[in-house]
């Protein structure tokens, strides 16, 4: 595939971001990001959400997917076949809007950055942010004697992909995904048991 037929990823998640967020809003629900990318021989179409105040549950975000779903196909953006994930933030929570930048303060980021026509990465503590600019505060090399690590500028428009990047250890990962995965195969019993709602019958049984 040559470059003039590669797909614009970009404005491809743009399109997306229009069409859903108005959508959502409504339920109270916020896009946090869109990602689409190539894998698998096909587009995958990542969407985060959450709660406009935080705190989505399963069952919430499963009922997100469904809308999205219903409404990525009326507009019919991607040609060909897809791969669509709605998905809850988690703890690498997406970054984008300048709201969201404000609120990581004093944080670990991550940051994919544009770089020419290449990106590099800027991983550290963020600690300012004027609207327009962020400054990451990179951490010391190993062995290092600096009481501080570098700073490292990075203007808000050249910012591909952003999340949170907390400390956290391999354990206590692998343990949340199993709960994650227990909760949604309880919650899908749950469904299946709950029993279907009939019409109300007259008292002449009609």
């Amino acid at each position: 595939m040559t470059d003039r037929a590669r797909p614009n990823l970009q404005l491809m998640a743009s399109k997306v971001m229009e069409l859903l967020e108005p959508e959502l809003a409504a339920d109270d629900l916020e896009i946090l990001d869109v990602r689409v990318f190539q894998g698998g021989g096909r587009l995958q179409v990542r969407i985060y959400v959450d709660l406009i105040d935080g705190g989505i549950t399963l069952g919430q975000c499963a009922k997100a997917g469904r809308s999205v779903n219903f409404l990525m196909e009326e507009a019919d953006i991607f040609p060909g076949q897809y791969v669509l994930e709605v998905s809850s933030p988690g703890v690498r929570r997406p970054l984008r809007t300048a709201s969201h930048f404000k609120n990581a303060l004093e944080q670990r980021v991550d940051l994919k950055v544009r770089q020419g026509f290449k990106s590099r990465r800027v991983r550290g503590e963020l600690i300012s942010f004027d609207g327009q600019q962020l400054k990451v505060e990179l951490p010391i090399p190993t062995g290092s004697d600096a009481e501080k690590g570098e700073i490292s500028k990075v203007l808000l428009k050249d910012i591909l992909e952003a999340n949170l990047d907390p400390d956290f250890d391999a354990k206590a990962l692998i343990n949340a995904a199993r709960r994650k995965k227990k909760d949604e195969r309880r919650e899908e019993r749950q469904a299946r048991k709950k029993p279907k709602k009939g019409r109300p019958k007259n008292r002449d049984g009609k």
